[in-house]
């Protein structure tokens, strides 16, 4: 009897032990933060750069997920955020609201759409895309959307319609802007400083909406409703001092009548003016209040000058081609025709030019009673990188030409930037922007 007793007192300890052991790894029950044995939740994180051209600092990051679930961030000096999120809580909308970019205030909620773990950012362009994912007023839609209908609304195809939607809704604007190559607005990763190419088109889409003079919250609207920013939209290149400083340009006819002209200048601002157009294209007025006081406009506005006045002097500050005229590689294609030299936005031109077929140019100036300049054999140096030596100056040149009717117009463009000098100004002796238009 004992060895029996004491063999069912074994079988009592190892039971025991077994209960033990399967309680420690959760078989029989846990801690209420494991129920049943399943897994623990597998935590990932969405993060992005909130920016309109500059990072918003000490915004408010808010998520609603297709999970129902939500979640908050803040923006830090870089316009970073970071939220944890569950990898079956996705996909979510996302809107930042206060803060500040360009120590202003943020002057309207933007919209995003975390579709999967990793960068969402959330931008002026995420908010068009979202307005035209809903179909409606991205800050209406983020108020009343369910999460039942979130994974219905963001999904691969859906955001893919989004993006080519939002390229048609970008060419609608003064300038065109346009999203560089293999640039998602979404998921790219970018950061908010000047010279960033994510940055740099956020920059240049702020000023394209603010010369149409509409914003964001009305440029949105109309993207969700398939309408243009603008009646009619054009770019162009425009010229200036230091050293062929060279950007884009643009000008519109905006969605009230008026056109304007954007000029966003890399070293001195964004200079926006309106003016007024005749039945061909071509500026006839510009308004009092710009900043610009004199203009030349040829061929519908595709080839023009502009000037402003300083010391009561008028001079020429940017000359401009639309994005329609073509590149001339080979300076021999300018011989044989005579050209209207325009100078300081004198209407009649200053003088006339001719590139002779010797290689030789000869300019011919209106109050130089008809005598012509001495040839200058040299020309063809200034249209290289490296430009031309004149007196104190550096001459730089461009050409281009347009073909409409049959007919080919051509012109070239010239760029004088004084020796060692930054950013100059400009004083019509050292520092000079002119145009060329041929007859």
């Amino acid at each position: 009897m004992k060895s029996i007793r004491n063999r069912h007192m074994a079988q009592s300890a190892l039971g025991a032990l077994i209960v033990g052991v399967l309680t420690a790894c959760g078989g029989g029950g846990g801690d209420g933060s494991n129920t049943g044995g399943n897994p623990a939740p597998v935590l990932t994180t969405a993060t992005g750069v909130a920016a309109i051209g500059a990072p918003i600092v000490g915004g408010n990051v808010e998520l609603k997920c297709a999970s129902g679930a939500t979640a908050s961030a803040a923006t830090d000096a870089n316009g970073v955020w970071t939220a944890s999120l569950k990898a079956t809580d996705y996909p979510c909308v996302t809107r930042i609201a206060g803060g500040q970019a360009n120590s202003q205030a943020l002057a309207s909620p933007l919209h995003s759409v975390v579709s999967a773990p990793g960068i969402a950012n959330i931008t002026p362009l995420t908010d068009l895309i979202v307005g035209i994912l809903s179909g409606q007023d991205p800050s209406t839609w983020y108020a009343s959307v369910t999460n039942g209908t979130l994974s219905g609304a963001i999904t691969s195809g859906a955001l893919s319609t989004a993006q080519g939607k939002l390229k048609t809704t970008l060419a609608t604007l003064p300038g065109k802007p346009a999203l560089p190559d293999g640039f998602d607005p979404l998921t790219a990763k970018f950061s908010a400083e000047k010279g960033d190419i994510g940055d740099d088109v956020l920059e240049s889409y702020g000023a394209a909406l603010a010369a149409a003079g509409i914003t964001q919250a009305d440029a949105a609207a109309h993207a969700a409703a398939g309408e243009a920013l603008t009646r009619e939209a054009y770019a162009g290149t425009a010229f200036t001092t230091p050293s062929l400083t060279t950007f884009r340009v643009g000008a519109a006819k905006t969605l009230r009548g008026d056109y304007v002209l954007s000029i966003p200048d890399p070293n001195r601002g964004n200079l926006v003016t309106k003016g007024t157009i005749d039945a061909d294209g071509n500026l006839i007025a510009l308004a009092a209040d710009g900043p610009f006081t004199g203009f030349v406009s040829k061929a519908g506005n595709r080839i023009g000058e502009l000037c402003t006045t300083t010391a009561g002097e008028q001079l020429s500050q940017y000359v401009f081609v639309s994005e329609e005229l073509v590149p001339v590689t080979d300076v021999t294609e300018l011989q044989g025709k005579t050209y209207v030299e325009y100078e300081n936005c004198d209407a009649g031109g200053s003088g006339t030019a001719v590139f002779n077929p010797d290689g030789s140019f000869v300019f011919t100036g209106n109050d130089n009673g008809g005598v012509p300049d001495a040839p200058d054999m040299n020309i063809a140096q200034a249209f290289t990188d490296q430009g031309r030596e004149e007196g104190e100056s550096v001459v730089r040149a461009k050409a281009f030409k347009y073909t409409a009717g049959g007919v080919t117009t051509y012109v070239y463009l010239m760029v004088a930037t004084k020796k060692g000098t930054t950013v100059p100004a400009i004083n019509g002796e050292t520092d000079y922007v002119l145009i060329g238009v041929s007859q």
